[in-house]
């Protein structure tokens, strides 16, 4: 996605350009400079979720790590080798959406921004998430893992 991003940049950049210079003495107005086109990191800010979430809950126990459309599911049995998913990532009406796999291999994370607590430690949270693998179904709470979570 970044690569794309990146090329259409480049693009709208080159398409500017004319190669044509004004005629000595001309009292043609310099063109007007082009307004820079959004870098892949401004684009991924504009949907307000963070590229990297950790998203977790208790009762049971669970946690998934996703990076961009790529996450890790774990349990406190599986920490040392959690299931590796891959889908797609979209907003979809406010909500950050990961996606894939069919059947009892169907998986979506769904975060919203709503203050969460997990309910074990008071802290607050800036997403609440919901995390759906096969037939199961695990509600907890998201957050930026490079943010400080700030105690009460």
């Amino acid at each position: 996605m970044k690569q794309i991003l990146t090329l259409a940049a480049l693009v709208v950049a080159l398409s500017a350009c004319n190669g044509s210079k004004p005629a000595a003495g001309s009292s043609a107005a310099a063109p007007a400079p082009v307004a820079p086109v959004a870098a892949p990191e401004a684009v991924a800010a504009k949907d307000d979720f963070p590229v990297i979430v950790q998203a977790f809950g208790n009762e049971p126990f669970w946690s998934v790590r996703a990076d961009g459309a790529k996450l890790d599911y774990s349990t406190p049995e599986t920490q040392a080798s959690p299931l590796h998913l891959e889908g797609s990532r979209a907003l979809q009406d406010g909500l950050l959406v990961v996606q894939g796999g069919e059947g009892k291999d169907a998986f979506k994370l769904t975060l919203q921004r709503a203050e969460c607590s997990d309910g074990m430690s008071d802290l607050k949270h800036p997403f609440t998430a919901e995390f759906v693998l096969g037939k199961d179904t695990f509600k907890g709470c998201a957050r930026d893992p490079s943010v400080p979570v700030e105690a009460p």
